[in-house]
């Protein structure tokens, strides 16, 4: 399967940025058939540095903590491995209850969806990160946690427009898989 070129990207990205708007014409630009379901994870993929970011970060923050800590390539390994689990669970907590609850039409609308909106939203959660360190003169936190709830905002609009235009059940999605990835996360951390 090769990954998508720049302009699908752009394309995806641009689809994505229309359902954030309110826009269902958005889902048109993006690829919802088999292939585009299992190429939507090379956004996955293409997010790597921001991921780089987020476990340089981390790291750091554990060998701030504790000065003598052993956080060599097994570290990267293992918040790799923990992030991919996160991912891979919150998809699977979303495909077990999608017949009962009925999005099994929309589930790979969701998906595609949601990929492709992880790859901005995680380059900007990256930049937020570094200037939450204090690198560029000043503490970044605040607006960090202010850019994670825009980002929530932003995948609420994503899901409700994937999933029919239903907000309630776009929410419910939303607490779900970020309860599953946190608990996933905590589990392997």
């Amino acid at each position: 399967m090769t990954p998508p070129s720049i302009n699908e990207v752009t394309a995806y990205v641009t689809g994505v940025v229309r359902m954030i708007r309110d826009e269902p014409e958005g889902l048109q630009l993006l690829d919802l058939s088999a292939e585009g379901f299992w190429r939507s994870f090379w956004a996955i993929v293409y997010s790597l540095p921001a991921y780089l970011v987020f476990w340089t970060t981390d790291r750091l923050a554990q060998l701030t903590e504790n000065p003598e800590a052993e956080l060599g390539v097994g570290f990267f390994l293992r918040s790799a491995v923990t992030d991919l689990a996160g991912i891979a669970a919150a998809l699977l907590a979303v495909a077990v209850i999608a017949r009962p609850i009925g999005i099994s039409d929309r589930f790979v609308q969701w998906v595609v969806a949601g990929n492709w909106l992880s790859l901005p939203l995680n380059y900007v959660m990256a930049a937020i990160t570094l200037f939450s360190l204090g690198l560029f003169g000043f503490d970044g936190s605040f607006i960090l946690v202010i850019v994670f709830i825009a980002a929530l905002v932003i995948s609420w609009r994503v899901y409700r427009v994937a999933l029919d235009g239903d907000g309630l059940l776009a929410f419910g999605i939303l607490v779900l898989t970020q309860i599953v990835f946190v608990l996933t996360t905590v589990a392997l951390g």
